[in-house]
């Protein structure tokens, strides 16, 4: 066992450092890589010129939202006079490069985009320590940059209960509404939600069903995320009745949240229920997202 984990970490340190080579020379020197027990596996063992601080080269970096069709998180960086800066660069937790920008020895601003809707864990920016990579002339740093957000569910309100919920697309179509707030330091993007143990209107054999959001919740924002209803609707409705359904609220960054929401279905004609919510969701689990 002992040996597949050294082999994995070498593996590792070996992805960073061509990475960071392509950075500019000299850095691959500068970044090192240490095995799970923390000891250096480094093999050039020639000298490094010493980087120069960050607060020399670097003022102040902002994270952006972007909402709209595709929301998107990017990245501000602001360096001081006479930097020289040539490359800005993003290492994400996972040895990855995310993006680089490229800039004059003049410019003092720069940016790129650090996450997407849709993109993998693998393309993005992580939830936790990442790694900013500057380099320009005679200078060559890494500055360690964390990313926090953190969507927390207080309610979940029914088809007439909430004013903000958009018009429903058709007749039966009424959309819920989960209401999140971000507690986090960064902008989040809430990605889908799903619905487990069926039915489920237009899946009929299926157990499982997914709804698409890409709603972008910046940080200390409380929304809502409307979810249409036949997540958990019902066709034949011939007696009052009540169904629980486990939801899954998924997010770029932050823990999946899964809750119970107890479902009333009333008749109001042939073939169609009525639905609403009956009673308070119950959070039963919070799945911890890690990074390797």
């Amino acid at each position: 066992m002992s040996d597949n984990t050294t082999s994995t970490s070498t593996a590792r340190c070996i992805d960073r450092r061509t990475l960071l080579s392509g950075f500019g020379a000299g850095l691959v020197a500068l970044a090192g890589c240490s095995d799970s027990t923390g000891s250096s596996n480094s093999t050039d063992r020639s000298p490094a010129s010493s980087p120069s601080s960050e607060t020399d080269v670097l003022e102040s970096i902002t994270f952006e939202g972007k909402a709209g069709y595709s929301p998107r998180v990017i990245a501000n960086f602001q360096l001081t006079e006479n930097s020289k800066i040539t490359q800005v660069g993003l290492i994400n937790g996972l040895g990855n490069e995310v993006d680089r920008a490229y800039i004059s020895e003049r410019e003092t601003v720069a940016e790129f985009v650090v996450a997407r809707l849709g993109d993998s864990p693998s393309e993005r920016i992580t939830q936790g320590e990442n790694t900013l990579v500057l380099i320009g002339e005679n200078t060559e740093v890494e500055v360690p940059l964390p990313y926090s957000a953190s969507l927390t569910l207080h309610d979940v309100v029914g088809p007439n209960e909430y004013s903000e919920l958009p018009e429903p697309q058709r007749e039966g179509r009424e959309p819920i509404g989960l209401i999140v707030e971000n507690t986090g330091d960064h902008p989040d993007i809430a990605q889908d939600v799903i619905s487990e143990d069926g039915p489920h209107l237009e899946n009929f054999d299926k157990e499982t069903s997914e709804e698409d959001l890409g709603n972008l919740v910046e940080s200390g924002a409380t929304t809502v995320l409307p979810v249409r209803s036949y997540l958990a609707q019902d066709f034949h409705c011939s007696k009052t009745h009540t169904r629980d359904a486990k939801l899954t609220l998924k997010s770029a960054f932050s823990d999946p949240v899964t809750f119970i929401q107890t479902f009333r279905y009333s008749p109001k004609r042939e073939n169609f229920c009525e639905i609403s919510l009956d009673g308070e969701q119950t959070i039963v689990e919070r799945d911890q997202t890690t990074t390797e």
